[in-house]
């Protein structure tokens, strides 16, 4: 495992190298490197029979689109929050560095000549924004399309990297473990600050319009809504589990980083099944 945990912080190294630039990091946050996200393209492509540089190239290439995606959204959340010190001059910048890291990928996919990936990842960066215009407009018929929509948002570039070069299974718990990992830090984010777009779009669907305006149920509305992303969590909790048994070979550090994740899961919300 050590020498697993050396590769993978040599890559993170090289795309601190890559993404550092000294008049962004004057003037905007500093972009955040989702390891979660890093270990899963490396665990993808470990047992792959390709260059080591070429896996590298690989995987920079997509955390710089993963990067990219994160930046921009950084000034689309912004908005949706109404952040007073959010300045012109910052969301300018913002969409700047964005676009930035995302010429970054090109660049170095460029210099491997993979066209078919350069192709893979715009597909997958397409599909990430087509699901993510309609989670901000709240455009679900039911709570399965929502899911659905958050898991693709979260997971397809990593599952464009995942049906190239690793099984379908490993694809599946990719899927899982960041939907889990998306779906834990919403509901953190709910209890602590009673507002949360994920909570919004959920209460959209599981209650009619009149229920939504009466303030007397508001209370029974945020129990039922823990209670049912309670469900969800504890659901994707077990798929992961039955997954990561049935491959064989998974990496001793993500099968750490799996239990990880599963000690951070709530306790289940039961009281409101057992009260209904």
């Amino acid at each position: 495992m050590s020498n697993i945990q050396l590769h993978i912080s040599d890559i993170k190294e090289q795309l601190h190298k890559l993404i550092t630039h000294p008049y962004l990091s004057k003037h905007i946050e500093y972009p955040v490197i989702d390891e979660d996200k890093l270990l899963l393209l490396y665990t993808a492509l470990e047992s792959i029979p390709l260059p080591v540089e070429k896996k590298e190239k690989y995987i920079l290439s997509t955390m710089l689109v993963q990067i990219a995606l994160d930046t921009h959204d950084l000034v689309t959340n912004a908005k949706m929050d109404h952040l007073e010190t959010d300045t012109a001059k910052n969301r300018q910048l913002t969409v700047l560095a964005g676009d930035y890291y995302s010429g970054l990928h090109y660049q170095l996919l460029a210099k491997v000549d993979d066209i078919t990936m350069i192709k893979l990842l715009a597909s997958s960066i397409k599909q990430i924004n087509e699901h993510k215009i309609a989670y901000y407009q709240k455009e679900f018929d039911g709570m399965e399309m929502l899911m659905d929509s958050l898991a693709k948002i979260e997971s397809s570039l990593i599952q464009s990297v995942s049906q190239c070069f690793s099984d379908a299974m490993f694809k599946e718990l990719s899927v899982n473990f960041l939907l889990l990992k998306r779906l834990i830090a919403e509901r953190k984010k709910y209890c602590v600050e009673k507002s949360s777009h994920l909570f919004d779009t959920m209460k959209r669907i599981a209650f009619s319009k009149s229920q939504l305006e009466r303030s007397d149920t508001s209370k029974e509305q945020e129990t039922y809504m823990l209670y049912l992303i309670d469900r969800y969590i504890d659901h994707v909790k077990k798929t992961i589990d039955q997954l990561a048994g049935s491959i064989p070979d998974l990496n001793l550090l993500l099968k750490n980083r799996i239990q990880e994740l599963f000690y951070e899961t709530p306790f289940s919300t039961k009281k409101y099944a057992e009260e209904g």
